[in-house]
């Protein structure tokens, strides 16, 4: 079976996934992450700071290596919203190529947010019927995608509201206080598309944040369960809440705005629930690598 690379460089975590494509699904082989919050300061400065430049190229370079060893010299190398919209990504694209003599590519947010719908799509258990909502939400930016699982994305958006830049824009003490998020909920109330959604369509968020909102509650995840959550959590400085669920801290500071953009994006379309799946982005780059050999 053939094995596929992905080197996923995000605004928060580069992420290396290493998998076999089974049954229109992602068999992970193995997989490593590292928090170089490489978005850090773009939204106001316009440009990758050196350090975290420095950071990102060293943990490519290492999961060049890694991907080797596994069979797979020549992963793909993606970079989403950081990159892409810094004035020096182009740097760290270079320094990449002189280190490994691989071209990191720099995806569009259209492409981002269909590569993450297709990911979800291969990680949910019984793809949905009819049409569903991804919400692919990252460090730099949000993807929202409406499709449906057989055909495709129908509709897609890409809007800056990332959990790092609006983290940074909007939450300026840990613990966060509640005017700041009411600001942040207001802001991303604004910025959603006026799509007109049928009653039944599901709502299925991707991405690291999402995944730790699964990782601190088991509840469901309804309006009404985001809110209190977002209290919840508000309530605490982010060491605390990365020390009591095991989260980056990194991960932990961006959370508040997690929540609050997750519940947000439902009362926007006036539904009672969302779903997490755990594919995304780099399992969507495995397939289509997959298709193409």
């Amino acid at each position: 079976m053939s094995r596929y690379g992905v080197i996923d460089v995000g605004s928060n975590t580069i992420h290396l996934l290493v998998g076999e494509v089974e049954g229109g699904g992602v068999l992970p082989v193995t997989g490593e992450k590292v928090s170089a919050r490489l978005g850090a300061g773009v939204d106001k400065s316009g440009r990758l700071e050196e350090k975290r430049v420095s950071l990102a190229a060293e943990a490519i370079r290492l999961f060049v290596r890694i991907s080797a060893l596994h069979q797979v010299p020549e992963p793909v190398i993606l970079a989403t919203s950081a990159v892409r919209d810094a004035a020096n990504g182009p740097e760290l694209v270079d320094r990449v190529f002189e280190d490994t003599g691989l071209r990191m590519r720099l995806i569009s947010g259209e492409e981002e947010a269909s590569l993450g719908f297709r990911g979800a799509v291969s990680a949910v258990g019984e793809p949905w019927q009819g049409s569903a909502l991804v919400v692919d939400l990252g460090g730099g930016s949000a993807q929202l995608i409406v499709g449906e699982a057989t055909t495709g994305p129908l509709m897609q958006v890409s809007l800056p509201l990332g959990t790092n830049r609006t983290t940074e824009r909007f939450v300026n003490n840990d613990p966060a206080k509640k005017k700041e998020l009411r600001a942040l909920r207001e802001h991303v109330q604004k910025l959603m598309p006026g799509w007109s959604l049928a009653s039944q369509v599901p709502v299925v968020a991707v991405g690291g944040s999402a995944r730790a909102v699964l990782k601190i509650t088991q509840d469901r995840l309804t309006t009404d369960r985001l809110g209190r959550l977002a209290e919840e959590i508000a309530a605490f400085p982010s060491a605390v809440l990365a020390r009591r669920y095991g989260l980056a801290p990194e991960r932990a500071r961006v959370l508040p705005a997690a929540v609050t953009t997750l519940k947000a994006v439902l009362d926007h379309f006036g539904r009672e629930e969302l779903t997490v799946a755990r594919g995304g982005v780099r399992e969507g780059a495995v397939l289509s690598l997959a298709e193409t050999g």
